[in-house]
């Protein structure tokens, strides 16, 4: 039998999560790593002073999500990205792929130095439906 959970805990554990997160925690794109050792990052993404709402249906919807124009970049490509506190604690580490992973990235994996790294939307779940 699989292990199932209600909305409301899904709800909560999501929010907890969050709430870890903080008000304006990154979106942060690196080389490699984990969230004990989180590796090189290449664009810094901030999220906005109400970084997440109120998951709904176990879901939390990223607000404004301001755009990295001078990222760090390097000339590996980007295997992960990290939702972290302003002050660079690292809670979550998802899988980075041009697409069907974690987070899909549409230009290419390859950041350079100077560029522009974006994110059109985020959504974030402690426990899958």
């Amino acid at each position: 039998m699989a292990l199932t959970h209600s909305t409301t805990a899904r709800n909560a554990a999501t929010d907890a999560v969050t709430a870890l997160i903080g008000a304006s925690g990154n979106l942060v794109f690196r080389l490699t790593g984990s969230v004990g050792s989180p590796g090189t990052a290449v664009a810094t993404l901030a999220l906005s002073a109400d970084a997440f709402g109120n998951a709904s249906s176990g879901v939390a919807t990223a607000n404004s999500i301001t755009a990295d124009t001078n990222a760090t970049g390097n000339a590996l490509p980007v295997a992960t990205a990290t939702l972290e506190t302003s002050g660079g604690t690292v809670h979550v580490q998802a899988e980075v792929a041009a697409s069907g992973d974690d987070i899909d990235m549409s230009g290419g994996l390859t950041v350079d130095a100077g560029d522009t790294v974006s994110c059109s939307a985020l959504t974030y779940a402690a426990i899958p439906q």
